[in-house]
């Protein structure tokens, strides 16, 4: 995603800095920045932490894992560069640039990206058939995990091969060759992602609406004769709906609330409608907060997940 932060246009290259920002702002934005990624490493390592003591054989909480794994890695090797490098001006050298920024900060950001398309996709394949998820094993469960790992090293190789280090100045940079690279680079992060979770949740409200109007007819609890395991699998089923609903408006609402300002921040720098500038930075800056959101929202989500630890704690 280091296209909204170095891009090319022509012969000339807009590359990330801060040298127009105000003191203050600059001020604010290194601190921001830095807070930003104590918060990605310190909440996923809870998620992590939790899922491990609580919950490791649950399906959900194997792919929420592999979210937080895919997030905690974005902090660590894309937020903590930028940070470091491009907010606190410690120098680049050859080997760091080519080595840890050119290609391997850019891959968690994609893993990030589609570890929550991948979640989609598990929870329409539970819902939609019931039967054929249940029969999966672990070989279903790490191959769809490792789609998202290698869908990711597979978007950022272009960044790998477009990076450059500039010995005069000392910048890391990526020299991206044309706008098309632009409209590809808004497919990856925007349009595929929506468009394949917003398909996934579609599925899923539509096969609950079935089961709901064909197999299951709600009835009331004092109603003579009764069928109590009907009533209580109606209401589980309403439930999550419901839930399934505000998951899907938070996880998309959240993803597309700080990447695609960016990205169309990024798409209209290159076709020379807007100039960069403070706003740009901003954006950029505050953009990683989704990975900072998606584990507080499947914590908020998915608490019974980790209450359960609790709950057996206190009976014993």
């Amino acid at each position: 995603m280091d296209i909204v932060h170095n891009m090319t246009s022509g012969n000339v290259t807009y590359n990330q800095t801060t040298e127009d920002v105000p003191t203050n702002s600059d001020l604010v934005l290194k601190w921001t920045s830095f807070l930003i990624f104590l918060g990605i490493i310190c909440s996923n390592i809870v998620v992590i932490v939790l899922l491990h003591i609580g919950d490791r054989k649950s399906r959900m909480g194997f792919f929420v894992a592999n979210l937080a794994i895919a997030d905690f890695s974005l902090g660590l090797l894309y937020v903590l560069p930028d940070t470091l490098f491009n907010r606190f001006n410690v120098p680049w050298n050859h080997h760091l640039c080519y080595i840890s920024y050119v290609y391997i900060s850019q891959v968690p950001f994609y893993v990030s990206t589609y570890a929550i398309v991948v979640i989609s996709i598990d929870r329409a394949y539970v819902i939609v058939k019931p039967l054929a998820a249940a029969s999966t094993g672990k070989h279903y469960r790490y191959g769809l995990a490792l789609s998202a790992w290698v869908i990711g090293c597979i978007i950022a190789i272009p960044y790998g091969v477009q990076g450059r280090f500039i010995e005069k100045t000392g910048e890391c940079i990526h020299e991206l060759p044309s706008l098309g690279f632009v409209y590809f680079d808004l497919c990856t992060i925007i349009v595929i992602p929506v468009i394949v979770i917003s398909i996934c949740y579609i599925l899923i409200i539509i096969k609950i609406r079935r089961r709901e109007t064909y197999g299951l007819i709600k009835v009331k609890n004092n109603q003579p004769g009764v069928d109590v395991n009907r009533s209580i699998q109606m209401t589980a089923i309403s439930k999550a709906k419901i839930k399934t609903i505000k998951l899907l408006l938070v996880v998309v609402f959240v993803y597309i609330i700080c990447w695609a300002p960016i990205t169309i921040d990024s798409f209209l720098l290159n076709i020379k409608c807007i100039e960069s500038g403070t706003w740009s930075v901003v954006l950029y800056v505050l953009a990683p907060i989704n990975s900072l959101a998606n584990p507080l929202v499947f914590l908020i989500f998915n608490q019974k997940m980790f209450r359960r630890k609790n709950i057996c704690s206190e009976r014993r």
